[in-house]
Order: structure tokens, then C-alpha cells, then sequence
């Protein structure tokens, strides 16, 4: 009975820690912002895939591009 009770624990502990809670929330609608400003406009999959990417990136250790992030190179010249 002891031994079923752990291996329940332990399967419980297995199947509800996901790599989906490996980044907050605010790296998610990030991530999705980011997505929904490239261009040309990605369909559906290719968002999905930028935004699945973007969250790889961030856990990996680079963090998303900044909130306030603007396109710099007009103004280098």
C-alpha cells in the first residue's frame, strides 16, 4: 500500500511538471507580441513556430527582444 502511494506521488510529480512551465506568462504574450509585428505577416504555423522559438531562446538564456525595442538602423546613418 506505502509503495503504491509513492509510486502515485512520484508519477503525479512526472506528469504535471512540463516544459510549459518553464517560462512565465509575460515571456509568452512577449513572445506573442513579437510574433503578431513581423513582416511580411506569418500565417498561423509560422507564428506559432516564432513563438515556440522565442520561449526556446528565452530558457536557454537569451531573453526575448526588449519591451521597448525599435529599429535603430535608420537612425545610425
Amino acid at each position: 500500500m506505502r509503495l503504491n502511494l509513492l509510486k502515485l506521488f512520484v508519477a503525479g510529480i512526472v506528469f504535471t511538471a512540463t516544459p510549459a512551465f518553464a517560462a512565465p506568462q509575460w515571456v509568452e504574450s512577449l513572445c506573442r507580441y513579437h510574433a503578431n509585428r513581423v513582416l511580411p505577416a506569418l500565417d498561423y504555423r509560422e507564428r506559432e513556430a516564432y513563438v515556440a522559438n522565442c520561449i526556446a531562446d528565452w530558457t536557454a538564456g537569451s531573453p526575448p527582444p526588449p519591451r521597448g525595442s525599435k529599429n535603430t538602423d535608420r537612425n545610425r546613418y
